[in-house]
């Protein structure tokens, strides 16, 4: 279901042309239902690895979706979530393991997201994808999936592999609490900034900071609520201009854009 929050917002993006994209990856790009980046591993090796991930992931995905948590302790909540979870991948990710833990894998694009993908490289309109997940297995997925364009650019966190062991800053690791505009690379933003609008898109609040809060009277916001529903319709409300819920999809935002 489609809430328009900011009708007349939404009127000034009619005839879009040089704008760009910034979405969150995990539930956004894919379903409600699809396992997280993170968890892709986990799923694929079982035993060990799965349990403890698991543990992680039930400690800590319920204050993810707690906005009464003040912010910044929320934030520092968040960065000790990420500090366990890659910790704990370092020591079972392969680059085998990625594309074996793939074939089977729990994950999926939205309805409508690999044709909204398509459109915009058409219309070779940047999209920057900005995930707090792996960015190895973001890449890994939108290639098997024949949709990793030209025009897509993503802002993640990359293990490197030497042989088989497998490393990753972890001074510099990107979680929901820091995924920021000023994490895309200055390159990157230079190109952006000739742009007139944009288009957000994410499942958590936090995702709005993936644009400046100078730009957001130029940016347009979606915001796809799946989970406690009831409890955090108003507050998604108050912060995107569009509010999806029941799992909607992108032949949606797709409609909303061409009214």
């Amino acid at each position: 279901m489609a809430y328009i929050i900011n009708k007349e917002k939404l009127n000034k993006f009619k005839c879009l042309n040089n704008y760009f994209v910034i979405t969150d990856f995990d539930r956004t790009l894919t379903t409600a239902e699809s396992e997280p980046t993170m968890g892709i591993i986990p799923q694929y090796l079982g035993g060990e690895c799965l349990e403890k991930r698991t543990k992680i992931f039930e400690h800590y995905r319920p204050l993810e979706l707690d906005y009464k948590i003040e912010q910044n302790k929320k934030q520092q909540i968040m960065k000790e979530w990420a500090r366990e979870s890659f910790t704990l991948l370092s020591k079972y990710i392969t680059k085998e393991g990625i594309e074996k833990s793939l074939v089977n894998a729990d994950l999926y694009l939205r309805d409508g997201a690999k044709e909204f993908l398509k459109e915009m490289n058409s219309k070779n309109i940047p999209v920057i994808i900005m995930s707090s997940g792996i960015g190895n297995i973001v890449k890994a997925f939108l290639e098997k999936e024949k949709c990793m364009f030209n025009n897509i650019k993503i802002v993640s966190n990359f293990f490197e592999f030497k042989g088989e062991k497998a490393s990753i800053d972890m001074n510099n690791i990107m979680a929901t609490s820091n995924k920021e505009y000023c994490r895309i690379p200055i390159n990157i933003r230079n190109k952006l900034e000739e742009k007139e609008k944009a288009l957000i898109f994410g499942d958590l609040i936090e995702d709005i900071k993936m644009i400046n809060k100078e730009k957001l009277s130029s940016t347009l916001t979606f915001g796809f609520l799946d989970d406690n529903v009831e409890q955090n319709l108003e507050r998604y409300k108050e912060n995107f201009d569009i509010v999806l819920t029941e799992n909607d999809d992108f032949n949606t935002v797709r409609e909303i854009l061409n009214r």
